[in-house]
């Protein structure tokens, strides 16, 4: 069931992105440059403004299957009803400061062409808002339920549309902003309407009963408003430093250090779809047996290095010929030593994102809010100082430092949840794993082609043996080997 919707998760996350490789050099072409970039500021504006829903989405995730893990099904359709009135309210909040700082905000918009058009595209997005904030309670809803196929049978057509849909327009009706915008918003509000008839059936009875219990939304905005602490704070982090190498090294700088960051950090749709599904697992299990979830987090941590790692250190040991071949030669010689050192980087931060998503499962998304919160500073400070003396190489450093440090702390407070001693039975054995996989990224370092390809072929050998023998439980070996001997039985010719 998990490895299952994980990829449920995968294909709705990953297949848009596909589509939005081969749309957007037609919506360039069609829209220019100008006007392509008015897009993709507004497309920023409506995600900065989907933060309008304060974290009640998965406040409502969270708290939803609690209750049905303790079976109070009374309280259900008063949760339910309270968080979507709420939600509905905030996403009318979103619409209308949208739709007053339309004019504002394109007026500060560097822009030769007809301002209007921004003005008329933001406010169509804006009548757009309401509907994107209640659709992330109804997904809440369906996560709770763990109706993750359903969700992405509408995420994947909708995630399809968005590009899609633009691209159609520009090519067979009008090339104009707002004929793009209105297009969207149209799917914006098929998708609410879609995501509410499935929310409804996952829940029989909840919609129909509409008691408003007030003393709800203390408990949903203190839970959502930590978790949309950490929504603001870690992505700031995330563009933080490009804005400070800009400031202290170079604009040309900023595109060495981005072009293999945003790279590599597309991995993170991986954990992505996995902690998705994890959220109300992890809070359901604590209600009910807290053994599952420790077994839960042992088996998602293992897993996820076991996909990982081997496309991590692919990417560190051929960055420079990854970067040849996709930018030119000049370019790789000086972003493929950032490249190496962001592909370590984000496999142990994908590790991270369970005990995350493990703190927040269980109510404690004040301590994630927290240390973000604690991080941001000291991490702005580490980087301007490594920038300024060590250039690309200590910018790239400082942010390796706060992966590794993050990922320490993650594990640490979710030591304070589960006993992390059942998970791993001797330490030892994660210290020589962590000493294997450091060995292994040294690979990336030998000029040689022929000799590092053998080498890669041979570390990932010798990962996969030892996480066979040493890591992966004696009742996990069992259940891989059945499963693989049932594959063979059913697929053997009659």
């Amino acid at each position: 069931m998990l490895i299952r919707n994980t990829l449920y998760n995968l294909l709705g996350l990953g297949l848009p992105l596909l589509v939005a490789i081969g749309s957007m050099p037609v919506l360039i072409h069609s829209l220019g440059d100008a006007r392509f970039g008015v897009l993709t500021l507004i497309w920023a504006v409506v995600s900065y403004f989907g933060l309008f829903d304060l974290g009640l989405g998965r406040a409502l995730t969270q708290q939803l299957s609690v209750l049905i893990a303790e079976k109070r099904e009374h309280d259900i359709p008063p949760l339910v009803y309270t968080s979507l009135l709420l939600l509905a309210g905030l996403g009318v909040s979103a619409g209308v400061l949208m739709w007053w700082g339309a004019a504002w905000g394109a007026q500060r918009i560097s822009y030769s062409g007809d301002i209007n058009e921004i003005i008329g595209s933001v406010r169509v997005m804006a009548v757009a808002m309401p509907f994107i904030v209640l659709t992330s309670g109804l997904r809440g809803i369906l996560e709770a339920k763990s109706a993750f196929g359903v969700i992405n049978l509408i995420r994947l057509p909708m995630g399809i549309f968005t590009f899609i849909g633009p691209v159609v327009v520009v090519l067979g009706y009008k090339n104009d902003l707002v004929a793009v915008t209105v297009v969207l918003t149209v799917g914006r509000v098929v998708a609410c309407v879609v995501h509410a008839y499935y929310a409804a059936r996952s829940l029989p009875g909840a919609f129909g009963d509409r008691r408003y219990r007030p003393e709800l939304i203390k408990t949903l905005l203190v839970s959502g408003g930590w978790m949309t602490v950490s929504n603001i704070v870690s992505p700031l982090m995330g563009y933080l430093d490009r804005f400070l190498i800009g400031a202290t090294i170079s604009a040309a700088a900023v595109a060495y250090y981005v072009t293999p960051n945003e790279m590599l950090t597309k991995l993170w749709i991986i954990p992505g779809a996995l902690t998705a599904v994890l959220f109300p697992r992890f809070a359901s299990d604590l209600i009910e047996n807290s053994q599952d979830s420790t077994l839960l987090f042992r088996k998602a941590v293992t897993i996820l290095f076991l996909v990982i790692f081997p496309i991590t250190l692919f990417a560190a040991v051929y960055a420079k010929e990854i970067l040849q071949l996709w930018i030119n030669p000049e370019f790789a010689g000086k972003s493929y030593i950032l490249m190496q050192v962001f592909s370590f980087g984000v496999l142990i931060n994908c590790l991270a994102h369970i005990p995350f998503t493990l703190i927040q499962g269980v109510g404690k998304a004040r301590v994630t809010a927290l240390i973000h919160t604690a991080e941001l500073p000291l991490f702005a400070m580490a980087l301007w100082l490594s920038a300024t003396h060590l250039g690309l190489i200590g910018a790239v450093l400082a942010w390796l430092a706060r992966m590794l440090i993050d990922t320490l702390i993650m594990f640490v407070q979710a030591g304070k949840i589960i006993d992390l001693k059942k998970i791993v039975y001797q330490p030892s054995r994660l210290v020589i794993l962590f000493g294997l996989v450091m060995l292994s990224f040294f690979i990336s370092l030998i000029p040689s082609v022929p000799f590092k390809t053998i080498l890669f072929f041979a570390a990932n050998i010798v990962i996969y043996a030892y996480c066979w023998r040493f890591i992966v439980g004696e009742n996990e070996r069992v259940c891989v080997i059945e499963k693989m001997f049932v594959a063979k039985r059913f697929h053997r010719p009659k």
